[in-house]
């Protein structure tokens, strides 16, 4: 059903109309014209909509789409406008309001997941195939400066033909084997964190004959897309202030309120119809809230100021379930270990953002982001010069990230990263504590030596 609503009477609503046009006719001599012009209510509404189609002579390319409500509208508009060339806006809205909405599909699609683990897989092998491509080069290299072939890999180091130093040569991780004309072989070693593995090149055919990618087919399959939301909201109130004076021009923008929330998402990828294999990703609650934010533009500078303002952002119990078959890849497992993650579901349980903009000088900004291996909160204060863009006025005091790495593997990364960088990190407890000051684009950071 299809339904327009708009709480004014028709008749209402062209004297209005007609109102305006002769305040603005009479008024043309004028530099300004004056008038008027309001809207109680009005909105377009859908509900109870279903669609079905096939989009595929074979019915493999099918969907279902099906929404029970719809509704796109205003509640209130105020427009005046003055002889002084000032114009005056009040609006309530944009508002927006969905209701149980689903979009089911099937699709012949590639198998997404032998791409992530053929990709996986090649990452993995990276270092010693582009050994295995240089050592190529440097035999050809040595055969033509020596007329023969080396017996070994060290024939080529020793004549500087391979340099151990460098890059992947200088990877502890593989060793190098050679038996020309025949094959190049590269093994791993007992500092490879995998399990036991090896790539073989063919001299003959100068190709890698074993790689471990090559049993990922890379085909098309049946894919069962399922996308849902229970709600979404989206409500706004507005001032606009618009003076059109030429040697004045200027625009002020007052919201007091705006909200857009978003209730129960879910998506469901699954392949050919194994819903053991089904890769599924849910958000509880999403909430967008920005509050007494005052916008100003003025001709005199050309550049926009906030005065005022207050922003909340908040994400609740966001899901990754990750399907099995992603889970026995060697990478995976590894990254699932160190992120403390069973079962291969990832969660992240609460990520907000709080930003309040005040006295056109200042700004306090409060963040938070808690997962099951790792939690981070920033509180942040921050300068603003009115006189400068909006990046390069702002400057940090009593700002300080805390950071808390849960898992131990988490732990395991960060200290890694600090003997990789020489650095470190300012702790309390297990806790990593930074500090901040003086430009946003070139802060000082106390806590990091």
């Amino acid at each position: 059903m299809l339904t327009i609503y708009r709480y004014n009477n028709m008749n209402k609503f062209l004297n209005q109309i007609f109102t305006i046009f002769l305040i603005t006719s009479f008024s043309y001599n004028q530099d300004y014209p004056n008038g008027s012009f309001s809207i109680d209510q009005i909105f377009f509404q859908l509900n109870s909509l279903n669609i079905r189609g096939d989009l595929g002579k074979d019915s493999l390319n099918n969907g279902a789409f099906s929404l029970n409500l719809l509704k796109f509208g205003f509640d209130d508009i105020n427009l005046v406008n003055t002889n002084s060339g000032s114009m005056e806006l009040v609006i309530k809205g944009p508002n927006f309001d969905l209701e149980d909405m689903e979009i089911n599909t099937n699709y012949v699609f590639p198998n997404i997941y032998n791409i992530i683990l053929s990709d996986l897989s090649d990452r993995r092998y990276e270092t010693p195939m582009d050994g295995l491509e240089i050592i190529e080069k440097a035999v050809d290299a040595f055969k033509a400066k020596k007329g023969k072939y080396p017996k070994t890999y060290d024939d080529l180091v020793v004549d500087s033909f391979i340099n151990t130093t460098k890059y992947p040569f200088n990877q502890s991780e593989w060793s190098y084997h050679l038996d020309i004309p025949r094959t190049i072989e590269a093994i791993t070693t007992s500092m490879y964190k995998y399990g036991k593995k090896n790539l073989i090149f063919d001299w003959k055919t100068k190709r890698i004959i074993n790689r471990e990618s090559n049993q990922y087919k890379i085909e098309d399959i049946n894919w069962n897309f399922i996308f849902q939301i229970r709600n979404i909201k989206q409500h706004f109130l507005s001032d606009v202030k618009i003076n059109m004076n030429p040697n004045q021009y200027n625009l002020e923008f007052y919201q007091r309120k705006g909200k857009f929330h978003i209730n129960g998402i879910s998506i469901n990828a699954i392949p050919n119809n194994d819903i053991f294999e089904q890769t599924i990703l849910k958000l509880t609650d999403m909430s967008l809230e920005i509050n007494d934010l005052f916008f100003q533009f003025i001709k005199i500078n050309g550049e926009p100021n906030i005065q005022n303002g207050k922003g909340n952002f908040s994400l609740k119990n966001f899901e990754i379930k990750l399907p099995p078959k992603l889970l026995v890849d060697e990478t995976m497992k590894l990254i699932m270990q160190d992120l403390g993650i069973r079962n291969g579901l990832i969660r992240v349980r609460q990520l907000d953002f709080m930003i309040h903009f005040y006295d056109n000088e200042f700004g306090l900004v409060n963040a938070s982001f808690i997962s099951p291996f790792l939690k981070i909160s920033l509180v942040a204060q921050l300068s603003i010069d009115p006189k400068k863009s909006i990046y390069k006025s702002m400057e940090l005091f009593d700002t300080e990230l805390r950071i808390n790495p849960i898992s131990y593997g988490v732990r395991d990364i960060i200290r890694q990263w600090e003997i990789d960088n020489s650095k470190n990190l300012n702790r309390e407890g297990p806790v990593i504590v930074l500090k901040f000051s003086g430009p946003l684009s070139s802060p000082m950071i106390i806590g990091l030596d």
